[in-house]
């Protein structure tokens, strides 16, 4: 699974954490946390490949100077 993938599982994991649950499969593993899951395999991917964990670094570390 790519990055891309991770993240998308992981958001839809997040919406659906917040639906309440009904009977019957999903309530046998309602205890399982699956944004979780899909946290730590967004950070296994980051670690394999050498990626910061927010790896989008500001475009400027300092105050631009003027004039």
């Amino acid at each position: 699974m790519d990055m891309n993938e991770l993240f998308y599982h992981h958001q839809m994991a997040l919406m659906a954490s917040n639906e309440p649950r009904g009977r019957g499969a999903s309530a046998r593993h309602a205890s399982f946390d699956l944004p979780g899951h899909y946290a730590q395999r967004i950070d296994a991917y980051r670690a394999k490949r050498g990626m910061r964990q927010y790896f989008a670094a500001p475009p400027h570390s300092e105050t631009p100077k003027i004039g």
